[in-house]
């Protein structure tokens, strides 16, 4: 994930003892004669891995289907389903809240005495995400006007939506929320930003022209392709930007509980950048080495790492390919000079290719070749709530892994299935990492340690730097701790990071601190906290701060998160 360069270090920790450079791994059993403390989470326990199933055919949604008619793979190995559950629109109201409004709310969906109800499920989380910097201004109020009656129509409590624009870097323009309103303001606003995608196509253009008005001279041949080179290699270091904003979205998502999806609206980014340039080349000069050329600008591995990022996430990601339908003979409008028709063609699959590769990888849909986008919006309405739900059983190594799914439907080579092709099992320390993150971002009710956090004023460290005073509180009695001589004694592992409003967000700190009370204080410490004070080393700015305590013994964790300005114009 991107780090924007901010640099934050954690120093001065007062209370109690050691610092470690790396986490510790988490407790393998119950601590032994444990006193105080919440109930010991079996990290290394039997899980359930859930995997999400849309199924469709020619007319739509297909529905039921039993446990049976299913096949689940991981890593080319069968899995016998043990959790199966069927999700449909009309299910919406088994636990959800329906918004004030005078149609009365659907009902659940009447189950038959003899199958066991629905199982409650969490939140659906969804982040509308406009990318400003790869998409043409006419195009993207289009689909935001389609975009606006899509949410105004879908999003209800408890499900939660948010808006993202990419604009030179990753703005959060509306959190996560439940009111379609503010979510449909959120995406008007987005009308009056200038798309980027403009100068990329003009420059592009540019590029065609003088190939075109100098093909019959051989002599230019260098020039173009040098040109045509410098495009490629300023186009990808724009597609690395992209797909990092990208990540940092999903990174911060990652900690959210339950089923999350981005719908990413675009004019489609290049799996090969330039590549429709040398074919421009190819064809004009009859040049047959230089498509060749294009290969060291290939971007798969990109967009390889991205999806791999979303499976991390557990994401789903949806794509939209705004520019419509279009001309493949390149005689557009604003084409000074009509392009060769396979180059044409070569250009459209090139920004297609890609948006199509990251929904199928994550199990979810691409809108292409359409000018509306209203019927491809209900199909990802329907697809991100009528699904199936397989579980199977999976023993953690306690390690972060990669693993390959395949699921299938038995005799029905013809329907098409929607799922994420990998998942990735992580470590606890990894998990809570990822909880800490997502508090940068997003408000966290998660603290079963009953942990608060507080911050002091700044002051200056150094002409760069601001020292910022933390303090972090943790009830005693919810604490473990196991005798140890004359003491009862623990261990809390703390996880810092930050962000500031402008995107630059640290890399994540731990430290691990012994916890010791003498045996005959403790019924007294019963009412008071385990204090730790620690100073960040921070940039100027208004900062969100995050903070995990995970206990060492038990496995249990607690987080927070507190906003603080450091800016010397306002001390």
């Amino acid at each position: 994930m991107r780090r924007h360069g901010l640099f934050l270090a954690v120093a001065g920790v007062l209370v109690a003892g050691a610092i470690r450079a790396q986490d510790v791994p988490p407790a393998a059993k119950p601590p032994e004669q444990q006193v105080g403390g919440l109930r010991f989470y079996d990290v290394t326990e039997i899980t359930i891995v859930n995997v999400d199933v849309a199924v469709r055919d020619k007319r739509g949604p297909v529905l039921g289907l039993t446990k049976d008619d299913f096949l689940i793979f991981q890593d080319g190995k069968p899995q016998e389903i043990t959790n199966f559950a069927v999700y449909t629109r009309k299910s919406r109201g088994v636990e959800a809240q329906p918004r004030p409004t005078a149609t009365p709310a659907a009902s659940p969906t009447p189950q038959p005495p003899s199958e066991m109800p629905l199982p409650r499920r969490e939140p659906r989380f969804l982040a509308l995400y406009v990318d400003n910097e790869n998409i043409h201004p006419l195009n993207r109020n289009r689909v935001i006007a389609r975009l606006v009656e899509f949410i105004q129509e879908n999003l209800q409590p408890p499900d939660q939506a948010m808006v993202a624009s990419f604009q030179k870097s990753l703005k959060i323009l509306q959190s996560f929320t439940s009111d379609p309103d503010e979510i449909a303001d959120a995406l008007r606003a987005l009308r009056k930003y200038t798309g980027g995608r403009s100068d990329m196509e003009s420059t592009r253009r540019d590029i065609e022209e003088f190939i075109h008005q100098n093909s019959s001279n051989p002599n230019t041949l260098e020039r173009a392709m040098a040109r045509a080179r410098s495009f490629a290699r300023e186009q990808r270091n724009t597609l690395i930007f992209t797909v990092r904003a990208l990540q940092d979205i999903m990174t911060m998502m990652a900690g959210l509980p339950g089923k999350k999806a981005i719908i990413y609206v675009s004019d489609g980014l290049p799996m090969s950048p330039g590549l429709e340039l040398f074919y421009e080349i190819q064809e004009s000069y009859r040049e047959t080495g230089a498509v060749s050329q294009s290969r060291e600008f290939d971007a798969t591995e990109l967009f390889r790492g991205l999806v791999t990022t979303a499976a991390a996430a557990n994401i789903t990601l949806y794509t939209i390919d705004a520019r419509g339908l279009a001309s493949e003979l390149g005689i557009e409008a604003e084409n000074r000079a009509p392009r060769s028709t396979l180059a044409a063609s070569i250009a459209r699959s090139n920004y297609q290719d890609s948006l199509v590769y990251m929904a199928e990888q994550t199990g979810g849909l691409a809108i292409v070749n359409t000018n509306d986008v209203r019927p491809g919006l209900e199909k990802i309405a329907t697809d991100f709530e009528t699904y199936y739900s397989l579980g199977y059983r999976l023993v953690p190594s306690g390690e972060d892994r990669v693993h390959r799914v395949e699921v299938k439907v038995k005799n029905h080579p013809e329907y098409q299935l929607a799922y994420r092709r990998t998942f990735v099992e992580k470590s606890l320390p990894t998990r809570i990492a990822d909880r800490v993150i997502t508090g940068l971002a997003f408000d966290l009710e998660d603290n079963p340690l009953g942990i608060e956090l507080a911050v002091g004023e700044p002051i200056p460290a150094s002409e760069r730097y601001w020292s910022l005073p933390v303090e972090i509180r943790v009830p005693i009695q919810k604490l473990a701790l196991v005798p140890s001589g004359d003491e009862y004694s623990g261990s809390i592992m703390v996880y810092y990071a930050a962000r500031d409003d402008e995107g630059k967000q640290s890399d994540l700190q731990r430290q691990q601190h012994d916890v010791r009370i003498p045996q005959k204080d403790y019924a007294q410490a019963q009412n008071k906290h385990f204090t730790i004070t620690a100073s960040l080393l921070l940039e100027p700015g208004k900062y969100r701060i995050s903070v995990g305590v995970r206990d060492v013994l038990t496995n249990q964790a607690g987080f927070a998160a507190i906003r603080k300005a450091v800016r010397p114009e306002l001390r």
